[in-house]
């Protein structure tokens, strides 16, 4: 069955990457979620998309690297999303592990990596899972396909997915497959059923973002992808029971 995951938790309901996010995709009965990390100056792990802040934090300005975590959590990252969240602060990576240790939720860590000279944060990430014991209950996704590779060198037992959106004028499949990834974590937009088929053959799965549209969620269900990633989880929770029905309706 395909598995949907709740990307930046239920963000169409919560504010993205805020722990109402994440409890909100436990409440729909997610079988995941997505969310972000970074890496700090001061060896802190926020949970957060955007290397700058302004579009869900606009109380802060500038790039996220110029801040402590502890400068950060002064300010709200909800309140954009409504003043009812205001109290929402950024989570730390921490934080989300104590919440995942309280249910059986998926886990979908992508890495981002923009600065150019803050490294090791693959390390700091994997040695954070393994504290929490979460190596079967995750997947590490990154645009950065280079963390994806020293990854799978450095701790084999991690399953890795690469992010893309646009195709690399290559055989995407292929080229999972000589990057060690086990998934491709491709754009929605990108994925028709030879790729599906030519990964599946490879031995990788097929994971799409963002598909928040009923038809688009209908047509990756009959194409078969590995797992759904949504802002809008539980359209796609829904969408999904209805295909698995039909499914098996025309079984019987």
């Amino acid at each position: 069955m395909t598995r949907i995951l709740a990307h930046r938790g239920a963000s169409k309901e919560q504010p993205e990457n805020t722990m109402a996010a994440f409890r909100r995709a436990e409440e729909l009965q997610a079988d995941g979620i997505e969310m972000d990390v970074h890496l700090l100056p001061d060896g802190s792990l926020p949970v957060h998309h955007d290397d700058r802040l302004g579009r869900t934090v606009p109380e802060g300005t500038g790039s996220i690297y110029g801040y402590t975590f502890e400068a950060l959590r002064q300010f709200s990252a909800g309140a954009a999303f409504g003043e009812e969240y205001r109290n929402e602060k950024i989570p730390s990576f921490r934080e989300l592990l104590e919440f995942l240790k309280g249910n059986s939720l998926y886990l979908n860590v992508e890495i981002k990596a923009n600065t150019g000279f803050i490294t090791g944060v693959e390390d700091r990430v994997v040695a954070m899972l393994r504290e929490y014991h979460m190596e079967d209950r995750c997947i590490i996704s990154s645009f950065n396909h280079f963390i994806l590779k020293n990854i799978k060198k450095r701790y084999p037992d991690f399953q890795v997915g690469a992010l893309y959106s646009i195709t690399l004028d290559k055989d995407m499949a292929e080229y999972g497959a000589e990057w060690g990834c086990n998934t491709l974590h491709a754009d929605y937009h990108l994925v028709d059923q030879a790729l599906v088929e030519k990964a599946h053959s490879l031995g990788m799965a097929v994971n799409v973002w963002t598909v928040d549209q009923k038809e688009d969620i209908r047509r990756m269900l009959e194409l078969g992808v590995d797992c759904i990633i949504s802002n809008d989880a539980a359209l796609a929770l829904a969408e999904r029971d209805a295909f698995e029905k039909e499914k098996g309706e025309s079984l019987i």
